[in-house]
């Protein structure tokens, strides 16, 4: 498993894989297919531009597979929230590659690159309802938020706030 930093002509990779995650698990994300389907390249372009680089903000893509069977499995978006929380959003694996080790190596490429910047602590919303997500992520060391404004914010929309010290 290979995992790389978008790089900033990659917005066409970036489209498909959301648009996939989209497809796959619509009640997962807080964005419909439709609304992401009709974006236009320019925001796909910048998009992918902005997240290549810096400390701002990150797309991270799983390659699995070797030679002519290698292909992107799996994508995470990450967000710095100053001073010193990452916040992950967007997280997917395709389904032939669940279980292949590609979103615990997102996740770790995620404390990675906030650990760079000086990040303490990986902050995501998972579905109460998700079961499966929920323990992938109780498996990685992330602890459920029960106060607080993470944890209120996640309520508003049926979803747990979990935390990751890094």
């Amino acid at each position: 498993m290979h995992i790389r930093r978008i790089d900033p002509d990659e917005w066409a990779v970036l489209r498909e894989m959301r648009l996939a995650s989209l497809l796959d698990a619509p009640e997962a994300f807080g964005q419909r297919y439709e609304t992401a389907a009709s974006e236009p390249e320019a925001e796909w372009r910048s998009a992918a531009r902005a997240s290549s680089s810096g400390e701002r903000r990150a797309w991270f893509i799983a390659r699995g597979g070797v030679g002519a069977g290698a292909r992107d499995v799996g994508l995470v978006q990450a967000r710095r929230r100053p001073p010193t929380d990452c916040l992950l959003f967007s997280m997917w694996v395709a389904p032939g590659a669940r279980r292949s080790g590609a979103g615990r190596h997102l996740v770790d490429a995620v404390a990675a690159w906030a650990a760079g910047w000086g990040g303490k602590r990986v902050v995501l919303w998972v579905f109460g309802a998700n079961e499966g997500a929920l323990r992938f992520y109780e498996r990685l060391g992330f602890r459920v938020v029960a106060d607080g404004a993470d944890a209120e914010s996640g309520r508003a929309f049926g979803a747990l706030a979990m935390e990751l010290s890094i």
